[in-house]
């Protein structure tokens, strides 16, 4: 039989043809898997870049939060976080160490000296410098618990920590015992109450001393710095709201949830604030801050204000000016038939009303009976002291007073 060469040639030719197909077939292939890989490669590091990007969005928001608390303004605290994490804890240690003087770190950040770049030493320097300018050749000084360092920082010191005046020592421990409280730090709570103590204590010997002196012992002085009395106006609140169960914004200062028919409440809430101001402007046995006082007094004579007429509208409008209000029955009996204000004090301190309820009870003063719109606040009024019962059933038990009195009652004229 011939070599048939044609044939030969033919079926070389076709599986050459056929080779390079299968060639350009897996090449096609590869590519595609080549594409499908960095395509997934690509969408990972997308969802890895918007997940950091979450990440330092709730971040920031944090330090910002941070920084607000310390008395650090929108403007500074927005700047502030454009140097980063880094950037953020540099400035909270230096506004600490500021708040330790009495000084507002807000004020510090105005300084000509400061630069854009976060990380200039200069900015360092200024701070430094800033702080030192508290410092005085003979400071008061108070039990090492206080730290040495310009910054604060929780370590052992070589010296007691130095103050300029015995009003910075307590504004400046009272701003760090405020801050262990925020971090939930009981240790250092305890550790700084104690050294507060001890500043009250030389507060007070001080006046002693100064009594028979030119200055005199009763100068007014500040012992608190303005955030500092922005804090404790802020706690108080806190606490009173949460106590009254109203949901509250420490950063705003105010109620984040509705009323909901209960605007008398809230008044009693801020009662209870003012009370609490009260007490911290008590700063030693005798000695009384004299701004935050006034803070407290304010809010107390709003609120009270408020409350008076609260209770007018409440009895004005048999119940209430809306359904919502209405809703919690808080007027108790009738306007037009007022019972005796010696039964209205048993029925509250035997625990017969809530907290917003308004009565209209008659009462004698100056032996003239007259009709009055009583409040029950569930708080004894701050002129208490308790009254003895002369006669019947319960004769000698002490009644408290738990009301608040928004007025005489005229009944409408027809």
């Amino acid at each position: 039989m011939g070599f048939n060469f044609g044939a030969f040639v033919g079926g070389m030719s076709r599986q050459i043809s056929e080779n390079i197909e299968s060639a350009k077939e897996f090449n096609r292939e590869k590519d595609f898997r080549l594409e499908m890989l960095a395509e997934e490669e690509a969408t990972k590091e997308r969802l890895a870049r918007s997940s950091e990007r979450r990440a330092q969005r709730k971040q920031d928001e944090q330090n910002l939060a941070l920084l607000k608390s310390m008395n650090i303004s929108d403007a500074k605290a927005g700047w502030i976080l454009k140097g980063g994490n880094t950037a953020v804890s540099n400035y909270v240690d230096y506004a600490q160490a500021a708040l330790a003087r009495g000084i507002n770190p807000d004020e510090m950040l105005e300084s000509s000296m400061f630069v854009e770049d976060h990380n200039d030493p200069r900015n360092e320097a200024a701070m430094m410098a800033t702080i030192r300018d508290y410092d005085t050749v003979e400071p008061f000084t108070v039990r090492q618990d206080i730290m040495t360092s310009v910054l604060g920082e929780v370590e052992e010191p070589k010296e007691p920590k130095q103050y300029t005046s015995l009003e910075a020592g307590h504004s400046g421990t009272y701003s760090l015992l405020q801050k262990a409280k925020l971090d939930k730090n009981q240790d250092e709570v305890t550790r700084l109450e104690g050294v507060l103590e001890e500043w009250k204590t030389k507060i007070e010997e001080d006046i002693a001393m100064r009594k028979d002196d030119d200055e005199g012992a009763d100068k007014e002085k500040d012992y608190f710095t303005t955030p500092s009395r922005s804090k404790i106006k802020s706690d108080a609140l806190g606490q009173a709201y949460t106590k009254y169960e109203f949901e509250y914004d420490n950063l705003t200062m105010k109620i984040t949830s509705k009323l909901q028919g209960r605007a008398g409440i809230r008044q009693i809430a801020l009662l209870s604030a003012a009370d609490q101001m009260e007490r911290e402007a008590n700063v030693a046995e005798g000695v009384v801050d004299k701004q935050l006082t006034i803070d407290a007094n304010t809010l107390r004579h709003d609120a009270e204000t408020a409350l008076t007429q609260y209770g007018r509208n409440i009895v004005k409008t048999g119940g209430g000016l809306d359904e919502e209000t209405k809703s919690f029955s808080y007027l108790q009996g009738s306007a037009d038939s007022p019972m005796e204000s010696g039964d209205m004090h048993i029925n509250a301190n035997d625990g017969g009303y809530k907290v917003g309820d308004v009565v209209v009870a008659t009462v004698t003063e100056n032996n003239i009976p007259i009709t009055k719109i009583f409040v029950y606040t569930g708080r004894k009024s701050l002129d208490d002291r308790g009254v003895k019962l002369k006669d019947g059933p319960q004769k000698g038990r002490i009644i408290h007073n738990f009301f608040h009195d928004a007025g005489q009652y005229y009944p409408k004229v027809n």
